[in-house]
């Protein structure tokens, strides 16, 4: 047997006698700690594609004050990107709809004109 694996085994037996440090040196290793940190940064209210622009500006306030890090900031940004896309996607997808509305009222439309005939 290794001395890593004497130390573990030592470790885990501490830990079931309730050695709560032993404990908690366990479950990091096996449950680690999410990276990254709370940000402390508000975000204005993000409705539409128009919304975006001043919530890329509160991230980059953010940054030059030294609120955020260049990886948080990069991280937002990405993540107001995505939010663009989705946005995006479903303004589209109600257009399509109200699109494919219209064309239906149009054949009904032109339905009665052709019986009125």
């Amino acid at each position: 047997m290794h001395e890593g694996e004497t130390i573990a085994r030592k470790h885990v037996e501490l830990a079931k006698a309730g050695n709560v440090r032993c404990l908690e040196y366990l479950l990091d290793r096996l449950v680690p700690k999410r990276p990254g940190r709370p940000l402390d940064v508000q975000l204005p209210p993000i409705n539409g594609v128009n919304d975006i622009a001043p919530a890329a500006a509160t991230i980059t306030n953010g940054l030059n004050a030294g609120d955020l890090t260049l990886e948080e900031a990069y991280r937002l940004f990405h993540l107001l990107a995505d939010y663009a896309e989705v946005i995006k996607t479903n303004d589209l997808a109600i257009k399509v709809d109200q699109l494919e509305l219209r064309v239906e009222q149009m054949k009904k439309l032109k339905g009665r004109e052709d019986l009125m005939r």
